[in-house]
């Protein structure tokens, strides 16, 4: 999953979702380092991509892309879902989702300094460039795929994502919502253990 789902699964505890924004940069045993709440988030992030990695309905969207985006099939699938849960977002919260984006970069501003130093990096331009409600639009999501071409060096055609996500749409739109009904029941389960 990519960062508006993994914000949004973080439920309210301020040091989980900071834990799980900076998962991706917590390698191995340094996340003993943290405090237990800044732990279950980053745990919690450790939690939801394997579970994505694992889920069936996810992985039939990733092969969508199989031979289209070469090696990065996950990473648009990812990209693809958060575009899919800003569509779906009142199947699964009350809240409004630009209030819910507002407050998480209002709380993350407050943090940027405790951040590892590639998630400071990072932070910087998803707030700069509003990543997060980028993603409502498609054209957000397509800019977003050809950033990650360009950084990995890895070819994406454009064309190709578009077209497969404009064939498969509404299959693409039941997936993720069996996936994320699956996901979030899995969520809500790991953080009350």
């Amino acid at each position: 999953m990519n960062y508006l789902a993994h914000l949004a699964l973080s439920g309210d505890q301020e040091d989980i979702i900071f834990g799980n924004f900076i998962g991706d940069a917590v390698k191995g045993k340094s996340v003993f380092e943290y405090k237990a709440d800044v732990k279950k988030g980053i745990l919690l992030h450790r939690h939801i991509d394997t579970f994505t990695d694992q889920h069936p309905v996810y992985l039939a969207s990733k092969r969508k892309f199989y031979g289209k985006v070469e090696k990065l099939s996950g990473v648009v699938t990812d990209i693809l879902y958060d575009f899919l849960l800003w569509e779906c977002w009142g199947e699964f919260y009350s809240s409004d989702t630009l209030g819910f984006i507002t407050k998480v970069y209002a709380y993350l501003d407050t943090r940027i300094d405790q951040m590892p130093i590639k998630m400071q990096f990072i932070y910087s331009h998803m707030r700069k460039h509003d990543w997060l409600t980028s993603y409502k639009d498609f054209s957000g999501i397509e800019m977003a795929v050809n950033g990650i071409g360009r950084r990995t060096k890895l070819p994406i055609n454009a064309k190709l994502f578009h077209d497969t996500y404009f064939e498969n749409e509404i299959l693409f739109k039941e997936e993720f919502l069996v996936f994320y009904s699956d996901l979030k029941k899995s969520v809500d389960d790991f953080l009350v253990s």
